[in-house]
């Protein structure tokens, strides 16, 4: 610090010699004024850089801001759309399913009095009518003869790999001899015959939902219409085009608490 004290004064005295009196004080003044006039231009240049940048951030910010609301804005828009495409789209789904629902009511109505019969041979040239009356009359005990049946056939196209007979569908004029072939089916048990009501494709797959379930003990049909009786648990209706689990909760839900006491007998599988 020593040596550039004295280094700074030697440079001083020097000057000093250069310029004498007021020429030293002059040059020093103007020296002076020339370094702070161009320190200040060159401050206000950055100065007025710096302002300017400020104002374009200012205007990027502005723009960014506005840009945002626009977003957020056309968001909502979409938010809102979306809202209204799922209820317009779940009240469509609920149209459909009712319109599915009334179609297959409709349809099943049609077959109220026919049956189906599996596990009849089938043979070159049979009668179908006559066979199945021949059936009818010394299995169940029924009084019927071919006037009695509107329309009978067999289904489906032979599988001869299986070499099981076709389904019989049987369509009686009389409702009431309907009803008696299947109140008397039991009667053939023992025979590998069985009768089934004539459902709908689509009862038909829901009632094979319903029966092989993990939380279903059995399923049936009764005039067309689809029940199933829960393990441990109430008979419920059954219907096409509805969530079976669902259903099974809710009947669970509402299922009233065990009676307790020496008369309860306890619930079993059927």
């Amino acid at each position: 610090m020593t040596d550039t004290t004295e280094q700074f004064t030697v440079i001083m005295n020097r000057l000093e010699n250069l310029f004498k009196g007021d020429d030293f004080n002059k040059a020093v003044s103007v020296i002076v004024e020339t370094v702070v006039e161009k320190l200040s231009q060159s401050f206000k240049q950055e100065l007025n850089k710096l302002s300017k940048r400020i104002d374009e951030l200012q205007g990027e910010l502005h723009d960014t801001k506005l840009d945002n609301e626009r977003l957020t804005d056309e968001l909502q828009s979409a938010k809102d759309e979306v809202g209204k495409s799922i209820g317009e789209n779940s009240a469509l789904r609920n149209d459909i399913n009712t319109a599915l629902k009334k179609a297959n009511d409709n349809e099943q109505y049609t077959r109220l009095d026919s049956i189906r019969i599996y596990g009849i041979a089938e043979a070159q040239d049979e009668s179908c009518i006559d066979r199945v009356c021949e059936i009818l009359r010394d299995n169940l005990k029924l009084t019927v003869s071919p006037t009695d049946i509107n329309k009978i056939h067999r289904i489906e196209q032979r599988n001869p790999k299986t070499g099981r007979p076709r389904p019989i569908i049987v369509k009686f004029f009389a409702h009431d001899l309907k009803r008696e072939c299947i109140m008397n089916r039991k009667k053939l048990k023992s025979t590998g015959i069985v009768i089934t009501e004539d459902l709908t494709q689509i009862n038909y797959a829901t009632l094979n939902r319903a029966f092989n379930h993990d939380l279903v003990d059995s399923a049936w049909s009764v005039g067309g219409k689809l029940f199933a009786k829960i393990k441990d648990g109430p008979k419920i209706r059954v219907f096409p085009y509805e969530d079976l689990n669902e259903s099974i909760s809710r009947a669970l839900k509402a299922k009233p608490p065990p009676v307790t006491g020496a008369n309860t007998t306890p619930l079993g599988r059927r």
